[in-house]
């Protein structure tokens, strides 16, 4: 029910358009109270909890999505950035554009969250030399990048847990 389309259900024999909306708006109500709902700023430290801030929503993404989680300076999250949705298997970053939001938002660090679609959440040979220019041009920024979070189905792996790119 998460990758439904309004006009995948629209179509669906015995749904009107009215229901349609319903459903979409029961699932994004569904999605707002979950415990990754941002309202009650939860700490984001460790990895098991961005996943749990973002695993739910982008472990069934069908394309690779990259999103940017801001922080304060006690790691509380503030907000939910998507920078990136490229394709079943790629996508292209621009290092400027991943950092914005916490430019444009002055947020003093950020968590990097990207998805797998196949499921299998090991770094590709892109994701680590990716993960080190952003850290680097971070520290020049006054930015910390805390951590690069790759979700693949309900699995994740945590790039600096494992060194790859810090």
């Amino acid at each position: 029910m998460a990758r439904v389309t309004y006009r995948e259900l629209w179509g669906t024999k015995g749904n009107s358009d009215v229901k349609a909306c319903q459903l979409l708006a029961a699932v994004e109500l569904g999605r707002r109270s979950s415990p990754c709902s941002t309202t009650a700023a939860p700490s984001c430290t460790p990895p098991r909890m961005t996943s749990t801030v973002l695993g739910a929503e982008m472990g069934s993404l069908d394309q690779e999505h990259l999103r940017v989680i801001l922080l304060n300076t006690k790691n509380q999250v503030l907000g939910k950035q998507e920078v990136y949705i490229g394709d079943v298997n790629s996508s292209v970053i621009r290092v400027a554009e991943v950092l914005w939001p916490a430019i444009r938002d002055n947020r003093p660090s950020v968590i990097v969250v990207h998805n797998h679609p196949s499921g299998d959440p090991p770094p590709s040979p892109e994701d680590i030399p990716v993960t080190a220019r952003l850290r680097e041009t971070g520290e020049t920024m006054d930015i910390d990048v805390l951590d690069h979070i790759i979700i693949g189905g309900q699995r994740f792996f945590d790039l600096r847990e494992k060194r790859l790119g810090f």
